[in-house]
């Protein structure tokens, strides 16, 4: 498996935590997704969780 290949298996995993966020964990007070915490909690980087969110429409 390819470095990519594990780091978007984490990432939907993590993607599912965010859609579901129920108490706002991930999201600033503006409901924004907070990118930096996300990077933090899940050892991606930001810069890919820029792009992938991006993609995704959730930025």
């Amino acid at each position: 498996m390819s470095k990519r290949n594990g780091a978007l298996r984490a990432f939907k995993t993590l993607l599912k935590d965010v859609l579901n966020d129920e108490n706002g964990f991930y999201k600033h007070k503006n409901g924004k997704v907070n990118i930096a915490k996300l990077s933090r909690v899940s050892g991606l980087s930001r810069s890919f969780l820029k792009k992938e969110l991006y993609i995704r429409g959730l930025l």
